[in-house]
């Protein structure tokens, strides 16, 4: 299969612009199972992307694109195509040989093993996803990694102590391109002619492989990792490199927040389609803390339904005490098992616990179309959230006044639904809004 240059596709995008889909560009610090949902959130809201992440392992899926494959490859755009390498074409010196041992390959020189082989999946294909070079005291100094073309891609330079000196990306033509030192975060930068320029830290490398790319203009950044918040220079930002900054993690974001940015939000997936919401008689409420005010008071007026009440640790004997009613059942330290058939039965979410939230509780509820009631002290994440379930902190008799009517009133139930999932379209269409 042929590779498609991924920047004829850029190219489609902003074609698209015209008629009416907005292109952008997002950067994210490593691919995910996020980056997937969020390429579908996308296009659900109608937006063509091209997704762009910072680590890149050689197997990255069609459609994301690196800075690493842009330098390496940017010479033969549209030439590569996907195909494994079958250890026995392993390029070697002269009168070196491959053989197989234990499972894996080895490459010997005279009797001596030089490198261990190490095959993709399935193994019984022999094709080569690593080779590891080592000594003959067992220190491995270089590692090659080869990727979907069937090339050698990176080549990872380790010490005695096992930790990585250098990294370097290699093109086509098996020429270093790119060149890495974790140790003092300087990268190098060579073409045909050699060393090319060097860069102080990869913020200033990504800034010269946007301007490379034609990506100069406003971009958006997804970060899941707290290195990144350092290696790309986000808080000590003076010239406005990302548009906007989404985090996949709340504490994420209050780190980044309290160190002084001011263009950072949470990022949420919009899914395919809601589940159905029959309001059964089952409510979720998960908790680090025993501070749940009026639990009991809804527990008592509510006695026709039953309260799941599930923790990450052991829980207090507060709570304990509850699973002498009826109607209520305690989960300390949750399995993640016993969680996901929480989620599959319950139709309503409590957001009435003090303290932080665990299990990005309220947008796993908002994507399972549960409904989320909370008091205003209390609510975790306002933004996802129908007004009409919001309550004063000692209106707990018109949150059961509420959960009763919905209850019986499918149109009710519907429209409060309705009014909840329009939440996250709303607060893409104010980030798109800022970021044209």
């Amino acid at each position: 299969m042929s590779h498609a240059d991924p920047w004829k596709t850029y190219g489609k995008t902003m074609e698209d612009h015209g008629k009416g889909r907005m292109g952008m560009v997002v950067f994210s610090d490593r691919n995910t199972e996020y980056i997937r949902k969020m390429q579908e959130t996308f296009d659900r809201i109608g937006l063509t992307v091209k997704i762009v992440v910072l680590e890149d392992d050689g197997f990255l899926p069609e459609g994301i694109g690196s800075p690493y494959a842009f330098f390496a490859y940017r010479e033969h755009p549209g030439e590569l195509e996907e195909k494994d390498l079958f250890y026995n074409f392993l390029e070697l010196p002269l009168f070196w040989e491959v053989r197989l041992k234990e499972g894996r390959g080895a490459v010997f020189h005279m009797g001596v093993e030089k490198a261990r082989i190490c095959f993709k999946e399935p193994v019984q294909e022999r094709n080569v996803l690593r080779v590891e070079w080592h000594m003959e005291d067992g220190w491995v100094y270089r590692t090659d990694f080869y990727n979907r073309f069937g090339l050698r891609y990176i080549s990872e330079f380790r010490n005695r102590q096992g930790k990585v000196d250098s990294k370097v990306y290699y093109s086509m033509e098996n020429q270093e391109r790119v060149v890495e030192q974790p140790g003092n975060h300087i990268i190098s930068l060579s073409g045909q002619g050699g060393l090319i320029t060097c860069f102080a830290s990869q913020a200033e490398f990504i800034d010269h492989y946007r301007k490379e790319a034609g990506l100069e203009e406003d971009c958006i950044l997804v970060v899941q990792d707290v290195q990144s918040l350092g290696m790309l220079e986000l808080v000590t930002d003076r010239r406005g490199r990302w548009r906007h900054i989404l985090f996949l993690d709340r504490d994420l974001l209050d780190r980044y927040v309290a160190m002084g940015g001011q263009n950072g939000s949470l990022f949420y997936t919009i899914p395919e389609e809601y589940l159905e919401n029959h309001a059964g008689r089952e409510a979720l409420i998960l908790t680090a803390s025993d501070q749940i005010p009026h639990l009991e008071d809804l527990i008592g007026e509510l006695p026709d339904m039953v309260f799941h009440i599930a923790a990450n640790t052991q829980v207090s004997d507060k709570l304990n005490r509850l699973t002498e009613l009826e109607n209520v059942r305690v989960y300390p330290q949750i399995s993640a098992r016993d969680l996901a058939r929480l989620w599959d039965i319950c139709d309503f979410y409590l957001d009435i616990n003090h303290y932080r939230e665990i299990y990005d509780a309220i947008n796993t509820a908002h994507e399972k179309n549960l409904v989320i009631l909370g008091f205003g002290e209390t609510v975790h994440h306002r933004e996802l959230m129908a007004d009409v379930c919001i309550y004063d902190g000692t209106a707990w008799e018109e949150m059961v006044s509420g959960i009763r009517r919905m209850r019986a009133d499918p149109g009710m139930l519907r429209d409060i639904l309705a009014s909840q999932q329009k939440q996250k379209q709303k607060i893409w269409n104010r980030l798109l809004q800022d970021a044209r």
